[in-house]
């Protein structure tokens, strides 16, 4: 079994190197690839269980679609194919249409179909619980952009509590076959082990979790927090 970890050095903001970590101790078996920006990706050249990426710098994004640009359309193919992605945070606009900044827009690899908006002085940072295959998820956020796109038929979260793509929309992320796109923070596998149990499933590789039963618990008690009226979202 392989997992890529897309860019690394530099999807690893918010603390969301945890999922890979995380990853790594549910599969001490698996063989971890870390492709940086000078590689050729993994993916190209064989269908690897999963690839991840982290959020990252505003910066970061446009180096990233350079660099994912010449795969595109390998990037899609695997997409088709039902390949397991997990792009996180705004890793998930690099596969969007287009990032639009104060500065123009950045043009981004086209296989999500929405357009983010960039607002470098107001930083979003909140709370989001939804619906996912009959899980209840939950995450955090802090972004400087929200997405606009009609995601209702294929949304990631119906959002309970919190907002989804931006302030008015009721659908958070994108789920295309088995790639899931969100702005979820936490680590989001670290804080939803049902969750991490519908991802090894599509690998192929669900089994019991490292410390689950404490991740349960916190779960459990996040959850009653965020079930809270007096919390903020």
């Amino acid at each position: 079994m392989t997992i890529e970890i897309l860019y690394p050095e530099l999807g690893n903001l918010f603390g969301d190197s945890g999922n890979p970590r995380f990853l790594k101790a549910c599969l001490p078996e698996a063989t971890f690839v870390e492709t940086h920006l000078t590689d050729t990706p993994a993916f190209v050249d064989q269908r690897v269980d999963l690839i991840y990426m982290g959020p990252m710098s505003e910066s970061a994004q446009i180096k990233v679609i350079e660099a994912l640009t010449p795969y595109k359309q390998r990037l899609t193919d695997w997409i088709e194919q039902d390949l397991p992605m997990l792009f996180i945070g705004n890793a998930c606009e690099v596969l969007c249409e287009g990032i639009e900044t104060p500065n123009g827009t950045v043009k981004g690899l086209g296989i999500l179909p929405y357009t983010a908006k960039q607002e470098m002085i107001k930083r979003y940072n909140g709370l989001t619980m939804g619906e996912f295959d009959g899980m209840t998820l939950l995450g955090f956020r802090s972004q400087f952009t929200f997405g606009y796109s009609d995601n209702k038929q294929n949304g990631f979260l119906r959002v309970t509590r919190g907002f989804g793509l931006n302030p008015t929309a009721e659908y958070e992320g994108f789920r295309l076959h088995n790639l899931i796109a969100t702005y979820l923070l936490g680590p989001i596998l670290v804080i939803n082990p049902a969750f991490t149990h519908w991802l090894l499933g599509v690998m192929g590789c669900d089994r019991p979790l490292p410390f689950e039963e404490e991740l349960q618990k916190a779960y459990e008690i996040r959850l009653k927090e965020f079930n809270d009226p007096k919390v903020k979202f």
